[in-house]
């Protein structure tokens, strides 16, 4: 007579939980003395793996971690200076356009003054809050990017 064994999975499963296990895998194993043993080894080996000391770590690893961050710098940001520069740069060009196209000037002597003084007005203004405006994304992105 030709037995056909079970296979691990099936003598695993029913090491593990027999109740759940087909007619034909409970009836094979109470016949056939060597998928009986199998069963034996497999329920010492899970009851074994039960016994053994849940694994800890005998230091914090949090702390660890934690230790080898760079810590933040606390530098204080100089965001005057920059502002500073740019305004000495921007009369230093005004100034230059000035001397140097004083020529063209007469062109608008027929204009009033005071619409001179108004456009020239708005487009400072205009230019400023431009400026600012992008000064202030820019500060934003470098502190989302700033990882120090």
């Amino acid at each position: 007579m030709l037995i056909k064994h079970l296979t691990d999975d099936e003598v695993q499963q029913y090491a593990v939980n027999k109740s759940n296990c087909e007619k034909r895998i409970v009836e094979h194993i109470h016949l056939c003395e060597e998928c009986r043993s199998k069963v034996e080894v497999y329920q010492l080996l899970i009851n074994g793996i039960k016994q053994q000391p849940q694994p800890a770590f005998n230091f914090d690893l949090s702390k660890m971690v934690l230790q080898q961050l760079p810590s933040p710098k606390t530098s204080i940001a100089n965001d005057n200076a920059l502002i500073w520069i740019f305004g000495f740069m921007a009369m230093a060009f005004l100034g230059g356009a000035i001397y140097f196209f004083q020529s063209y000037f007469d062109l608008f002597e027929s204009m009033r003054t005071i619409f001179i003084y108004l456009i020239v007005i708005t487009a400072v203004t205009v230019l400023a809050y431009l400026f600012i405006d992008m000064y202030k994304k820019y500060k934003h992105g470098m502190k989302v990017l700033d990882l120090y």
